[in-house]
């Protein structure tokens, strides 16, 4: 029996991130006048999506290790100062769908969204419900080695809400949340409003594939009748 629901934020929540972060990076690398092939930049970018910035300014900038502290001012500069927020949307229906969980299940968010973003900006604009039991972002977690798809996160809010990887889901939209999920021993539920397309779910092998979040309780009915 289910009792525990926790999600990744962007892109399940919240549409448009990835392009608001990318754009603070780049426009961080144009500032510096670090011109990198476009090719080689997303490459990069992929390659510690997810991680905070820090990670992935080091990661662009591993010819330049001397601009990482300007860079990192650079960026939060635009982060902070609406670059990011400016471009996202918010899922149809998904507070509704928060407010009809809560009834019957715990609620929380595992993410590599900026905790103070998330809370103090995101949150109020799209009068997001004060519905979770616990948050955790990839900003809370000290050691690099333990940011998704180390289980960590997931492990941390279980154990905190007394839930076992059989009583819990966790829903996201890229291939490390389905790792993720996996490490932990958690069902992943895979939204298509993000990283992954239907096809590359499957080949994942992921069972519970939805459109968007608003279609989870239909993932909850038949889990039910699963585990009946």
């Amino acid at each position: 029996m289910i009792k525990l629901l926790i999600f990744d934020w962007d892109d399940v929540f919240t549409l448009g991130p990835k392009e608001g972060y990318i754009k603070c990076l780049h426009e961080t690398l144009v500032d510096l006048k670090v011109h990198l092939n476009p090719e080689e930049e997303q490459q990069r970018i992929q390659a510690t999506w997810s991680h905070p910035h820090r990670e992935e300014l080091k990661n662009l900038l591993r010819e330049h290790p001397a601009l990482l502290d300007q860079a990192c001012k650079l960026y939060e500069d635009k982060f902070f100062g609406g670059t990011f927020v400016e471009a996202l949307t918010y899922v149809e229906g998904a507070n509704q769908l928060l407010e009809r969980l809560k009834r019957n299940y715990l609620l929380a968010i595992a993410t590599g969204a900026h905790p103070r973003v998330l809370k103090e900006e995101v949150m109020p604009k799209f009068h997001v419900p004060d519905v979770f039991v616990q948050v955790i972002s990839g900003y809370d977690i000290i050691e690099p080695n333990k940011q998704k798809p180390h289980p960590f996160m997931l492990d941390e809010i279980m154990k905190t809400q007394n839930s076992l990887p059989s009583e819990t889901l966790f829903v996201g939209d890229a291939k490390s949340d389905v790792q993720m999920a996996r490490n932990a021993g958690v069902e992943p539920v895979v939204v298509l409003t993000g990283h992954l397309a239907r096809n590359k779910a499957e080949e994942l092998g992921v069972k519970y594939i939805i459109n968007d979040v608003t279609q989870l309780e239909q993932v909850l009915h038949a889990v039910s009748i699963d585990s009946a």
